[in-house]
């Protein structure tokens, strides 16, 4: 038996085998096997949870800042008003007498 086809059937046979090889190794990651792929994908999924834990945290500290702000700013509003009734009731004092 003549060397060549017996060179060209075992180089079809070896490529036939990492056409299975990768055939399956395709089947497991699509099943969603314990690959590589899962890996990342919880990796992920864990740094997705943390920034939104983050992000929520730093919503609150701005919120409970801008409600902080607006409280005082109110008050020193309320404060001013009531400083200029004091100041006309002294001039209306004056005035009357």
């Amino acid at each position: 038996m003549p060397e060549e086809p017996l060179l060209q059937l075992g180089a079809l046979a070896i490529i036939f085998l990492f056409a299975v090889k990768e055939f399956f190794a395709y089947l497991k990651t699509r099943k969603g096997g314990n690959g590589v792929n899962n890996n990342a994908n919880a990796v992920m999924e864990s740094m997705l949870k943390e920034l939104r834990i983050m992000n929520e945290n730093h919503l609150h500290a701005l919120k409970d800042a801008i409600n902080t702000g607006n409280d005082r700013l109110v008050d020193a509003i309320n404060n001013g008003n009531i400083k200029q009734i004091e100041i006309l009731g002294e001039i209306k004092g004056k005035l009357s007498k």
